[in-house]
Order: structure tokens, then sequence, then C-alpha cells
């Protein structure tokens, strides 16, 4: 794709992403980078115009779910997605892995293709690890959820649906179809039990009974 073809790409992406906030931009670019790292590591024949489209616009319906919409911003987003492309005449069969990746990284159904695993992987592990404990916390003074409240949620095994509560589930339930992104999200999470045993530590003053 030609270099004009992807500023018209990111000027749509950067676009709609600003309608959002925690899951703006500064996300799309983490994923993008996540992406091609872990192409790099895997095996298989990637198509990084594909993955590369995929990343920077797997996120431009998102804002609809912001205003309360049960709307699936995935299957939204495919289909915003496979419209710009026709605009700047990028081909048809990528256009359809592109749009494929967009719409299964929700989770909703199964990706097929390589491409669509690894933008799966890769959002998901900017959920997780040090990243992942900032993006939760963010959420808990967006919804007035308190430290307490979060630490709750985290040693609750069925805490009470929310926003919050979500993204801990992410961190526990780790679902990953890359041999690269199951290796990285392992290690990355290494730090979420420890944090949240330190957390719950200073909140009784745990470390006070070993002074």
């Amino acid at each position: 794709m030609r270099s004009e073809q992807w500023k018209v790409l990111e000027r749509y992406a950067k676009d709609n992403m600003d309608k959002l906030g925690l899951h703006g931009w500064p996300h799309v670019k983490r994923v993008e980078r996540l992406s091609m790292a872990i192409s790099k590591l895997e095996k298989n024949n990637v198509d990084h115009e594909v993955l590369k489209a995929a990343t920077l616009l797997h996120d431009v319906a998102k804002y609809i779910e912001k205003g309360g919409s049960s709307e699936d911003h995935g299957e939204a987003g495919a289909e915003m997605a496979r419209k710009l492309l026709r605009t700047i005449s990028f081909d048809e069969e990528k256009i359809n892995l592109v749009s494929h990746a967009i719409r299964v990284h929700t989770h909703r159904e199964k990706p097929f293709s390589i491409e669509a695993k690894i933008l799966h992987d890769a959002d998901f592990l900017d959920k997780l690890g040090a990243v992942g404990l900032a993006s939760i916390f963010i959420k808990a003074c967006l919804t007035d959820k308190t430290i307490e409240e979060v630490t709750e949620m985290y040693e609750s095994e069925n805490p009470k649906p929310s926003y919050v509560a979500k993204h801990v589930g992410w961190l526990k339930n780790q679902q990953f179809y890359t041999k690269t992104a199951k290796k990285i999200g392992k290690e990355r999470n290494m730090i979420v039990s420890a944090f949240f045993k330190a957390l719950r530590a200073e909140i009784e003053l745990g470390d006070f009974s070993r002074g």
C-alpha cells in the first residue's frame, strides 16, 4: 500500500479514536507495536499489510459502546474498515482478511487467519501486566470505585459485574492463539498477583507487623 493510502487510513483511525479516552490512539499504537513484535516471532507467513491495517482500525467503532449501545464494536468496526479500504483501492481479498480480524478481536468467534490471531493476542496483551493494572485503576476512577473495592474484585471468585470487574476477569482468564503471546502474557501477569498481594498487605498494615 502506498504511503498516501496509509496516511488516509491512519487519519481515519485517529479521528475515530479521538472520541475515546482510555482506549484512544495510544492504545492502538501499543497494540500495533505488540502485533508487529509477535509477527516477527511466529513462524507463520504473515501479511503485514493486512495485520497493520487491521490493527490500526480495530477499535474505530469503539465509541458506539461508550454511548451505551449494545452493538458489538468489532462487528461495526469491520464494516467501517471495509468501506474505508475500498475508497483507497485496497486489495479486495485483503479487505476481507482485515474485516475478519477486526470482527473477531472482540471474542465473539474464533479467528481463522494468522493476522486475526495476532491482532486478538496483541489487543489482549495490552490488557495485562503493568499496563493492565494502570487501566484497571483508571477505570476505577471513572466509575467511582475505591482501591479496596478493586482489590476485593480481584480476590473474589465471582465479583459483581462491572466495568472494572470485566477487566479483572481478563487478568485471570487469558486466552491466546499464538505461542509468543502465551509466553509474554504469563510473564506480564507475574506482576499482577504480586501487586495485589502487596496492595492487600498495605491496606491491612501487614508491612507494620514485620517491623
